[in-house]
């Protein structure tokens, strides 16, 4: 755990409102990526270029703002994509990440940096703004609701619990389960609240599996960087540390923790109306991607059908995940099978359980845990009569 919390030592840089300001340079000017843009109100303000390292916050550069507000700076480009600090003195500072020789514009001003800053320059820094402004207004909630002088404290930390949870899962859905592997999602992670990490992974196991689900995608997308190794460090040990061992009698409440501990899936049938994994829940479950335009896919499915029609009243049932981006295609494909058919074109399910090759399957056992992939399985059939009957 010790080492856990060095780890995560790194990600409170993101926290920093204020930073302080020292007195060395960095003049390399090849390549570089340019941060310029125009700060109102600040008039004779040290404005500064920070970059987010393990050990905290490193000047790289800083100015003095004149009247006119308008600032450019030259930063040496990194090897891969890193994290920025635009700090202004006395008025807090800006996120932003930058990989390559581009030009970031950042605006503001100095009576309302937090909220009113425009950023212009990749589609990262746009979603890390969204982020940002969410947690900021949460942050706002939660200490208007801890100022408040009613008697019920547990009451009011049950609602601010409740409010976390509830701003988690927004931005679960809305900015890790679409694009696990990008900068975005890493810097989501590195969220708190009140002081207080809002993804903590060396207690709770969903978020230890969000921190997997974006350390698999780094693997693949950003290999052998400081971030990949950092998450992909976390990771491995909170999972280590939320890991529970097997005991000889289960608690009702362990037995009723199914599939709330994987990433769920809700997407639309054939009917049109949303089915969610998670209402599967109890049962054995084959989670397939598949893509129906693959003319192999017919034969795969007969198999299929013989497995649902000999173990589904035995309580094995079939999510089949289909990435067609053909919407009517895949109905008349789907029409007739009669298991759970449910489509994401955009294959941002697929990208969350990093699967790499279609058609891919993962059975997970009746206490919502995946067990095994297709790569790893021999005999599908044994397998889930392994399953049944656990």
């Amino acid at each position: 755990m010790r080492n856990l919390n060095r780890i995560l030592t790194f990600f409170s840089a993101f926290a920093i409102a204020t930073v302080l300001f020292c007195s060395c340079n960095n003049k390399d000017k090849s390549p570089v990526f340019t941060v310029k843009g125009n700060i109102t109100n600040c008039a004779d303000k040290k404005i500064g270029i920070y970059h987010i390292a393990e050990s905290g916050a490193k000047e790289i550069d800083t100015t003095r703002l004149n009247e006119t507000g308008n600032y450019t700076f030259d930063i040496a480009s990194p090897k891969h994509f890193d994290f920025y600090l635009l700090s202004i003195e006395g008025s807090g500072s800006i996120v932003f990440v930058a990989d390559s020789t581009e030009t970031i514009t950042i605006n503001g001003d100095c009576e309302n940096l937090a909220s009113g800053y425009t950023i212009d320059g990749n589609e990262e820094n746009q979603r890390i703004r969204e982020i940002t402004l969410l947690r900021n207004a949460l942050e706002e909630q939660v200490r208007s609701m801890a100022k408040s002088t009613s008697p019920a404290i547990v009451k009011t930390e049950r609602e601010i619990r409740a409010l976390v949870e509830e701003f988690k899962e927004n931005i679960i859905k809305q900015y890790i389960i679409p694009a696990p592997g990008s900068a975005s999602a890493y810097y989501a992670l590195t969220l708190t609240v009140a002081g207080t990490p809002i993804f903590n992974p060396a207690t709770s196991k969903s978020d230890s599996r969000c921190f997997a689900a974006v350390a698999t995608n780094f693997q693949r997308l950003h290999p052998d960087t400081k971030h990949t190794k950092h998450i992909t460090e976390i990771a491995e040990q909170s999972l280590r540390a939320t890991r529970k061992p097997k005991q000889i009698e289960l608690e009702v409440e362990e037995r009723e923790a199914k599939i709330t501990d994987l990433f769920d899936i809700k997407l639309p049938k054939t009917d049109g109306d949303s089915i969610a994994l998670s209402s599967m829940n109890g049962n054995v479950i084959l989670l397939d991607f598949t893509l129906y335009e693959n003319t192999e896919i017919s034969s795969r499915n007969i198999k299929m059908r013989e497995l649902y029609e000999k173990y589904n009243k035995k309580g094995f049932e079939i999510f089949q995940v289909s990435l067609d981006r053909r919407e009517h295609f895949w109905q008349q494909s789907a029409a007739n099978l009669p298991w759970t058919c449910v489509r994401d074109a955009s294959g941002a399910s697929a990208s969350l359980y990093n699967v790499q090759v279609i058609p891919t399957f993962f059975l997970i056992n009746r206490d919502g845990e995946i067990i095994l992939r297709d790569a790893q399985i021999e005999n599908t059939e044994k397998e889930i009569e392994k399953l049944l009957k656990k």
